[in-house]
């Protein structure tokens, strides 16, 4: 479990999201937040 204590929330929902067994994400929405080519990428806030 990398550290999370400098992560934002909106990574916090990601890695959370990618953690849960019930959820579909997975690591390419992990790849696809900091990706700044992406659409969903975290600092485009």
């Amino acid at each position: 479990m990398p550290d999370t204590s400098d992560m934002s929330q909106s990574e916090l929902d990601a890695w959370s999201d990618i953690n849960n067994p019930n959820n579909d994400a997975d690591m390419d929405d992990w790849a696809d937040c900091h990706n700044p080519n992406n659409d969903d990428y975290i600092g485009d806030d």
